[in-house]
């Protein structure tokens, strides 16, 4: 345990500029707000810069995954003789970027629902389903950022593990290994198979305050993703283990 919490010190250490740069810019974000606000008026415009950060959080742990993971590469042969496992090492980054995410998140939902309280008396059923869509966006927005994440991971890793092999050649294979796969993928998400695999567990979220339809989510579909993203990060650390020489 000892050493798992000094790993995870250390991966703090190496992105922890960047987490308070963030921190700054969602205040500095709140400052524009209100200058919107004494501007305009108008009280819809107001929202527009904390939206617009939030939905940007879905780029904050592809951000900082590859900002450690860039630090790690100029002492490579260090980082790989660590006796700790590829695994280990790697989810200590990740994390460390969903904690960072969490409270820059945390932080900027405390400002909206602050500007919320102060600026609008909502009926109970404008509170209840402006919130309930709130919680709803949040983990949607973390989980499309640990996707991209191990998307990072696992390109970081055939980088390091091609980059003596075939040279100048690697970032080509880099493109072939992002562009195939999401053809692929594609292709295999509109066969009918695979939203009958999917497509169960089935739930509605009505928010009839501002949405005429409901909004319709799988269980299968969450689960797909689940294991796409395990499935992409042991990948990543079997190519450090197997394939990354320094």
């Amino acid at each position: 345990m000892a050493t798992w919490s000094a790993l995870f010190k250390k991966d703090f250490r190496l992105t922890r500029t960047v987490f308070f740069v963030g921190l700054v810019i969602n205040f500095l974000i709140l400052s524009l707000t209100l200058f919107v606000d004494v501007n305009t008026g108008d009280n819809l415009y107001l929202f527009i810069p904390l939206v617009v950060a939030i939905a940007f959080h879905i780029l904050y742990l592809p951000i900082l995954l590859f900002i450690s993971l860039k630090t790690e590469a100029n002492h490579l042969h260090l980082w790989l003789h660590n006796p700790r496992s590829a695994a280990a090492l790697l989810l200590s980054k990740v994390l460390n970027g969903i904690v960072m995410a969490v409270v820059s998140l945390v932080v900027l939902y405390s400002m909206a629902g602050s500007l919320i309280i102060s600026r609008f008396e909502l009926i109970e059923a404008y509170w209840t389903d402006t919130w309930t869509a709130g919680l709803l966006i949040f983990p949607h927005i973390l989980m499309i950022s640990i996707m991209f994440g191990v998307w990072v991971i696992l390109l970081w890793s055939l980088y390091h593990a091609l980059k003596y092999r075939i040279g100048r050649w690697t970032w080509l294979a880099l493109l072939g290994a992002v562009i195939l796969p999401t053809w692929i993928a594609a292709l295999i998400d509109s066969t009918d198979l695979f939203k009958q695999l999917t497509q169960w567990g089935s739930m509605e979220l009505n928010f009839t305050t501002f949405l005429m339809d409901p909004i319709p989510l799988y269980a299968g579909e969450y689960l797909y993703h689940f294991i796409v993203i395990v499935g992409l990060f042991y990948l990543s650390t079997w190519i450090i283990d197997r394939k990354v020489e320094v």
